[in-house]
């Protein structure tokens, strides 16, 4: 199966603090400043979301909207870096809760409330056939948006270190589960490397242990350095993953792997810049029949040992899409 994205909007969802940028609305966008779900603001609220890179950038716009209805806005999550230069000044960024304020968090827990802890950590996990940000959105009681995340880059960040020399595309293929539909089979890197140094870019690997490719060099990044890698790239490969999520809401132009996962409960297609490579499976989004699955389910057709038809792609598909995707979007 296979997304083509409509017509773009033309946005800049990376915001550099440094400068005045243009107005950023994002289609659909809601009002926050209309009237909150809560009468009074409340003094204070946590939100917890606590790992996994690209769900936890996806609170982001989650973080906003409580932001405009609360006075202040505590955020634990163990990934704070994604947020660095975040400019709203009443949130505040925690990666552990004190003695009193885990207690105070079980005792919402236990009471079924969530006045003042609002938990996403198993938000889209209990609704699976939801879009995530909306699944975040609806535990959090706020209006459903279709948006992507912000992120914000200071002046510092951009200086150093030196990024790479002309053009060059990231590519990130390492998986950061056991399930086997969340991976990509059949393809040569080595021969799509080759077919993208044809066109005149270098590109380079991000991950901790990626799979080596002949010819492709390794960039370890921290979080930071790898937000602004992407920013600067002329486009993005990958795996449905934090990176590609951050690709995303940078508006980079990216192809994007999907197996068992629906594309269009992770990304908004209108808004999306690129292509999500997926192939056919009488089974195709299985992952989402399950509720509350920390993992999701083996394959319908292999188990977790075997290659997954929705996973198994060729190389030519690839570039492909890779020639699909310089001329729709004027890459080179």
């Amino acid at each position: 199966m296979r997304f083509r994205s409509q017509k773009y909007c033309k946005r800049t969802n990376v915001r550099l603090v440094y400068q005045k940028l243009p107005e950023h609305k994002p289609a659909g966008r809601a009002n926050y400043s209309d009237k909150p779900s809560y009468k009074l603001k409340r003094p204070f609220v946590y939100l917890v979301r606590k790992r996994a890179l690209g769900d936890v950038l996806w609170i982001e716009p989650v973080i906003r909207a409580l932001a405009a209805q609360n006075k202040k806005v505590i955020v634990y999550t163990t990934v704070n870096e994604l947020f660095a230069n975040y400019p709203l000044s009443n949130v505040v960024f925690k990666n552990k809760l004190s003695i009193f304020e885990k207690a105070f968090r079980a005792i919402e827990s236990f009471c079924k409330t969530a006045f003042f802890f609002i938990d996403l950590d198993n938000a889209y996990e209990e609704k699976p056939q939801v879009h995530f940000l909306n699944a975040y959105q609806e535990k959090a009681a706020l209006p459903l948006t279709r948006e992507y995340p912000r992120l914000y880059l200071n002046s510092e960040e951009e200086k150093r270190p030196p990024l790479p020399e002309g053009k060059y595309a990231v590519l990130h293929l390492e998986s950061m589960t056991a399930k086997n539909y969340r991976k990509v089979y059949g393809v040569d890197w080595e021969k799509v490397a080759s077919h993208i140094n044809q066109k005149g870019l270098t590109i380079y690997q991000v991950g901790n242990t990626p799979p080596p490719i002949p010819g492709v060099a390794h960039i370890k990044t921290s979080i930071r350095e790898m937000i602004r890698l992407i920013r600067h790239s002329t486009f993005f490969i990958g795996l449905d993953s934090g990176p590609s999520h951050i690709a995303a809401s940078l508006g980079i132009p990216s192809l994007i792997f999907f197996g068992a996962v629906k594309p269009e409960l992770r990304h908004f297609p209108e808004l999306f810049k690129g292509y999500f490579l997926q192939q056919y499976c009488e089974f195709a989004g299985c992952y989402h029949d399950i509720t509350n699955s920390k993992y999701g389910p083996d394959c319908k057709l292999v188990g977790n040992e075997g290659i997954p038809k929705c996973s198994l792609h060729t190389t030519g598909y690839v570039t492909e899409h890779i020639d699909r995707l310089i001329t729709e979007y004027s890459l080179i």
